[in-house]
């Protein structure tokens, strides 16, 4: 915590005036005021882009923004002679897949730009991780913004709704034109949290309104799969509930509510989609012909003329073209041989003669960038993130704390899901709320360590 000092004569500031004066403090200050200028990017930006209309590149603010904060804290890193070893692990990545893209041919170019979507969120979680002024009170902060923000966000669909944009792909709120993916993973985060809300707190008013809210946001934007989401997340709460220690009868009871939750909202959900749709109610999408067509799906999308596979061909075609070699097979073609920037005129070797085209999932991408040693260093660090988060969501007092500990838990094990659902490594809203919390949390598991290594080594007596 940022030393708070007070230059008050004969008077005790209360208690609230001191809670005002330091929430002033640390929204005045630097590191917040870099974070929050990527949350306006990333939130706004698309919209001015469309409907708006401002010219495209304007997008670039975004990247100029994140390069920044990733600036300041490699100038931090360099001052205090400090480097995490999130940024030893990010080197010997870039080293390794680095050299296998440059083996296949890959022009540096490709290579940087892949480079940049894969790290450049997690570098500002190592951002987050490095703040030293984090506020007491951030934990509960940071989940009432994100509720805030799902809030806005829906309210926006409204306003949409109402002037006539039409549901689907346009119902992004302020993510612009096919803004749906960043939509729908920020309602996801958003779940993971108000689910951590409720096993730390066992508070469920909460919960009932981020579930309302995001049924209510996917079915205008025609996310079919925010049901199978949410069922996933909730079935992993409950399982955790279970694991902390939790009664059966209060097992039962949630089970129970939730079961009769669906039994009401799912008759109105698939009235909904045939009468203002003209889709098919879900029961109908769950059949083995329709998953097996939604999955191997092998068509050209009417609007850009590019192959719109489905996801479980994606996977399927990725497992295919490693199988050149052993080599290949277990360490992909390398870091961003299927990336593309239009706006740099940059193109991934493996995706110039790829068929499919960009069409395809994060997962499949990285099956072919990485190879199956790849995705399994990225399970393992999953792996290891949950149980750093379990562990502290236990010990924590703070019940926010725990929480925000829990939701990231929750949301951060399903990362396979969420990458071979869309390209949700790219959802900028959602990845920046992401790793900035990740990178807050690690900074309270890590930091009370910190401290005692320093103050040890201040009171070690100087024998020059």
């Amino acid at each position: 915590m940022a030393r708070q000092e007070y230059f008050l004569q004969g008077t005790t500031p209360s208690a609230a005036t001191e809670k005002t004066r330091a929430r002033e403090n640390w929204t005045q200050q630097g590191w917040f005021r870099l974070l929050a200028l990527i949350i306006l990017l990333e939130v706004f930006m698309p919209f001015l882009v469309w409907p708006v209309g401002i010219p495209r590149f304007v997008l670039g603010a975004i990247e100029a923004g994140i390069g920044l904060v990733i600036l300041v804290a490699f100038a931090y890193m360099m001052k205090e002679d400090r480097v995490p070893m999130a940024v030893l692990l990010i080197a010997g990545t870039t080293l390794i897949w680095g050299l296998i893209s440059a083996f296949e041919g890959q022009p540096l170019a490709a290579t940087a730009w892949g480079w940049w979507g894969l790290f450049k969120y997690p570098l500002v979680g190592i951002f987050a991780y490095l703040v030293q002024g984090w506020p007491t009170d951030f934990a509960r902060t940071f989940i009432k913004f994100t509720v805030g923000l799902l809030i806005f966000e829906f309210c926006v669909q409204l306003v949409m709704l109402a002037l006539g944009f039409p549901t689907g792909d346009s119902m992004g709120g302020t993510f612009g034109n096919k803004g749906v993916i960043q939509f729908t993973m920020l309602v996801f985060f958003a779940v993971s949290l108000a689910f951590g809300h409720w096993l730390a707190t066992h508070e469920w008013k909460l919960l009932l309104l981020v579930l309302v809210i995001g049924m209510i946001g996917t079915t205008l934007s025609t996310t079919k799969f925010y049901l199978i989401g949410t069922a996933v997340l909730a079935a992993a709460a409950l399982i955790t509930h279970m694991i902390r220690g939790g009664q059966i009868r209060q097992l039962l009871f949630y089970v129970v509510l939730l079961v009769g939750a669906a039994a009401i909202v799912l008759p109105l959900y698939n009235n909904w989609m045939v009468e203002t749709r003209g889709l098919k109610p879900l029961q109908e999408y769950l059949t083995t012909d329709a998953l097996e067509g939604y999955l191997f799906n092998d068509g050209i999308s009417d609007g850009d003329y590019t192959y719109n596979i489905g996801r479980g061909l994606a996977m399927t075609y990725a497992w295919q073209q490693i199988q050149r070699d052993w080599t290949t097979t277990l360490f992909g073609y390398g870091l961003g041989t299927r990336s593309q920037s239009t706006f740099l005129g940059v193109r991934g070797n493996v995706l110039k003669d790829d068929v499919y085209g960009v069409g395809t999932t994060s997962l499949s991408t990285w099956l072919q960038e990485f190879g199956v040693v790849g995705i399994g260093v990225f399970l393992a660090i999953n792996l290891w993130i949950m149980l750093k988060l379990f562990r502290f969501a236990g010990a924590t007092s703070d019940p926010y704390q725990a929480a925000l500990a829990y939701g990231i838990f929750l949301f951060t094990m399903f990362w396979p899901l969420w990458l071979w659902y869309q390209k949700a490594w790219l959802a900028g809203a959602m990845m920046t709320l992401y790793w900035v919390s990740l990178g807050y949390t690690f900074n309270l598991i890590y930091m009370p360590g910190r401290r005692k290594q320093a103050a040890r080594r201040r009171e070690r007596p100087n024998l020059l």
